[in-house]
């Protein structure tokens, strides 16, 4: 089936992302604190209108959508499998939509939502560039995009060496795509910790 022995000791940008991994990662990392550490380090309003990009298992989508009760919560991720496992319990008529897709392919119509997040999801970006213009679409203006990467090793993000390695890379790549007003702060839960870079669309 594919599989690769030793995933504990691999980096999960070099998973072949088949059923069998999915299930392995969801099991491991779906429920991670980086998703409520991220969702309680933002601000989340009642009507709020949220996209979570790479969702996995939807539990970060979850948690937001208990504080946007009167929005909306979208959670995209490609991998089928972990879509199948985000919807087993979702409630009929919950403020909650998942559905299969990507970052340089969101499923949804032009300036839809206000705020997006992207918990340890932007490195598997197949095209980083592609991505950040499709949230510049579907993001209102004014509208708030952060990503969230676990603190690993001071600025290294641990998804391996590439373009977004740092989050100086990170800060750098959404200058140069025309977000405004970005920041960068830590947080912190016990022994477990995030690093939150909070950007605004032009």
């Amino acid at each position: 089936m594919g599989s690769i022995p030793n995933k504990t000791k691999i980096n999960s940008s070099e998973l072949i992302w088949n059923e069998e991994n999915a299930l392995w990662y969801a099991d491991q990392y779906g429920n991670h604190i980086s998703n409520e550490l991220t969702i309680n380090s933002i601000t989340i309003d009642p009507n709020d209108i949220l996209l979570d990009i790479g969702c996995g298992i939807g539990a970060a989508v979850k948690i937001a959508a208990k504080r946007c009760n009167n929005g909306k919560v979208y959670g995209i991720d490609p991998i089928e499998t972990m879509i199948k496992i985000a919807k087993k319990d979702q409630l009929k008529n919950s403020n909650i939509e998942f559905s299969i897709g990507t970052a340089e392919d969101i499923p949804l119509q032009n300036e839809t939502v206000n705020k997006i997040i992207s918990i340890n999801s932007i490195h598997h970006w197949s095209d980083y560039k592609k991505g950040l213009s499709e949230v510049k679409r579907v993001l209102i203006s004014d509208g708030l995009f952060f990503i969230s990467s676990d603190i690993v090793n001071n600025n290294d993000c641990g998804h391996g060496p590439g373009p977004l390695q740092t989050n100086k890379d990170i800060v750098k790549e959404l200058d140069i795509a025309g977000f405004k007003d970005i920041t960068l702060r830590n947080y912190s839960l016990d022994d477990e910790g995030i690093h939150l870079v909070r950007c605004k669309k032009e």
